[in-house]
C-alpha cells in the first residue's frame, strides 16, 4: 500500500494560493531560504502563519538568552531522544 503525499507548494506555481505565496515569502524573509517543512504547511497558510507566529514567540520572544533557549531546545531533545 502507497502512502498519500502532501503536496509541496512552490512559490512559481500559478495555481498556488495567493496566501500560500505570501506565506514562503515570509518564510524566505525570515530564514533566507524556504524549507520544505514550511512547502508543506503552505497548503493551509491561515494555520501555517499561526504556527510560525507560535514558533517565533517560543524561539525569539521569550526572557531566555539566545544561548539559553538554544540550551533549552537541545535539552528537550537530547531528553526526549529526538534527532532531528
Amino acid at each position: 500500500m502507497e502512502m498519500a503525499r502532501i503536496p509541496l507548494v512552490r512559490e512559481d506555481d500559478p495555481t498556488a494560493q495567493p496566501e500560500a505565496r505570501e506565506f514562503l515569502e515570509r518564510t524566505v524573509s525570515l530564514y533566507g531560504e524556504t524549507f520544505n517543512s514550511m512547502r508543506l504547511l503552505a497548503n493551509h497558510p491561515q494555520q501555517a502563519n499561526a504556527f510560525l507566529d507560535f514558533a517565533l514567540s517560543v524561539r525569539r520572544r521569550n526572557a531566555l538568552t539566545p544561548v539559553l533557549t538554544e540550551l533549552a531546545f537541545m535539552t528537550a531533545s537530547a531528553v526526549n531522544q529526538c534527532h532531528y
